[in-house]
């Protein structure tokens, strides 16, 4: 039996902190960021369900992209497959 294909997908969050440090970015700015985090997350697949023992525990990921300027950090958590943006910075030259 197939998985719905929704099931499959990540999800893309953003945090509160992420948000109020978007409202300071250009629009286009924005836009791109988005579109990165969009595509990362059509690219990320769930790993293949394997049992794991009770003390191994899947650690949350992070990870940056650079756009225009600025760095999006955002952590990908496979268990709840999910990609949260957490932070936004300007790049120094």
């Amino acid at each position: 039996m197939r998985r719905p294909e929704s099931l499959d997908k990540y999800t893309v969050e953003v945090s509160a902190a992420a948000w109020r440090q978007l409202a300071h970015l250009p629009l286009e700015t924005y836009q791109r960021i988005r579109e990165e985090l969009d595509a990362t997350a059509a690219r990320l697949r769930p790993a293949t369900p394997v049992p794991l023992p009770q003390k191994l525990i899947r650690t949350v990921e992070t990870r940056s992209i650079l756009v225009d300027g600025y760095a999006a950090v955002f952590e990908v958590d496979p268990d709840r497959r999910r990609l949260t943006l957490r932070e936004i910075a300007r790049r120094l030259p």
